[in-house]
Formats: structure tokens, sequence, C-alpha cells
């Protein structure tokens, strides 16, 4: 499957290239390098089956052992690729907090943890959970409503239903003369600048940040100043 990044994978792109690497990896993939690996869900689904029983993760919460699992198939992954290429692997986890409706703080927590003890359980130390709460249009509409990048805490309690009267789906399609923004369009925001991650200023996003910060100093990567 030709990978196609999206906008949250050019969100990672654009926060290591500030604080980690000073380049975009995702340009060297468009350019036809070889950094970025792309794995979708149903095909981590199916590595998980193709391998080793691993440790359901029940005991910590029924509603989390998906996101436990998720994060264990793929530290391993990550973990096999960096043993044959002798180079580490970032290994992003992204899941929307909760599409049906706002995450509360407490459950979105748990599935943070649940993701962070999935890659522990493996000895991945360079896994990243992504979890935007509700989920990623928060974020989009952080940089984009007006005033851009204020007060923009509140849009985590917001509701993740896309069919809510004011989901954040909907106030950004308000946003696009009534149009729901595409993946590429929405991927062309953050990557021409016209969402800056740099400036987010979100709970959930201080928590992904925090998250790949620590990967990529495991991994090797120094914080830039």
């Amino acid at each position: 499957m030709e990978f196609v990044p999206g906008p949250m994978a050019w969100v990672v792109d654009k926060v290591l290239e500030r604080h980690h690497t000073q380049y975009s990896m995702l340009d060297i993939h468009l350019a036809g390098g070889d950094c970025v690996t792309y794995v979708h869900e149903t095909e981590l689904a199916a590595m998980g089956k193709r391998g080793s029983p691993l440790f359901p993760g029940v005991k910590f919460g029924k509603g989390t052992a998906f996101f436990t699992r998720n994060a264990q198939v793929l530290g391993l992954w990550a973990n096999q690729i960096t043993a044959e290429e002798g180079q580490p692997v970032l290994a992003v986890l992204f899941r929307d907090g909760d599409g049906v409706r706002a995450t509360p703080a407490g459950e979105w927590q748990s599935k943070m943890e649940s993701m962070h003890r999935g890659f522990a359980m493996v000895e991945c130390d360079t896994g990243i959970p992504m979890v935007p709460r509700p989920k990623s249009e928060a974020w989009l509409l952080c940089a984009l409503r007006a005033p851009g990048y204020a007060n923009c805490t509140p849009l985590e309690d917001a509701s993740g239903n896309d069919v809510s009267p004011n989901s954040l789906k909907k106030q950004l399609a308000a946003l696009c003369d009534g149009k729901d923004p595409s993946a590429d369009e929405q991927a062309e925001w953050v990557r021409a600048g016209v969402v800056d991650p740099m400036r987010i200023d979100m709970p959930s996003f201080k928590a992904f940040k925090q998250s790949l910060h620590t990967a990529a100093k495991n991994a090797g990567l120094p914080l830039l100043p």
C-alpha cells in the first residue's frame, strides 16, 4: 500500500524537524527515500495474529486492552527493524481519543497509559502514543479558528460525534465554506505551515510531544535548542 502522508504524519514530521533532525523525513520519503514506513491498523492486527501470543493487558481494563496490544505489536515490529538494520525506529501509534463523544479526561489518560504499557511490555523505548482528545480535528481547529492558537484546551471537551450539531468535524467544515476538507487538504495545511504544530498548546498535544521527545532521545536524536 502506497503511503500518502496525512495531517498527523506531517505533524510528527514537523515536530521532529524543528526539535530533533533539522530536515523533513517525509520530504525525503516523497522524493523516493526509504526512511518512513506506514503500517495500517488492519495490517497491525494481522501482524499480531501472525506473531507469538502477547500479554492481553485485560487486567488493566477491558476497554484499553486493544490499545495495549496495538502498542505491543508495533513495538515488536520496531525492535525487529532496529535489529535487522542497525538503526533505531521511532514507532508512532496514532489513534483518535474517541470518535463517538467527547472523551473524558480519565478515559483518554487510560488509553495513553495503555499504549505506554504496551510498548514497555515488549521493551520498546522508542514508542510514541499519539492520541488527540477527542480527535485530530481538535488540534487542527486550534490553529485555524480565530483567534488562532488561543484558548484551545476547551476543544478537548468538545463532541467527537460527527453528527453532533456542533461537532469538531462540523466546526472544521464551517471554516472551509461548509465543505469537509479532504485528508490531502488537511495534510497540506500542516506541510505548508498554515497549521503550525509548534504553536499548538493543548494537554493531549503536549503529551504527544513529550512522548516524541523521550523516544527521540532514546533513539539518539538530541533535543535541539
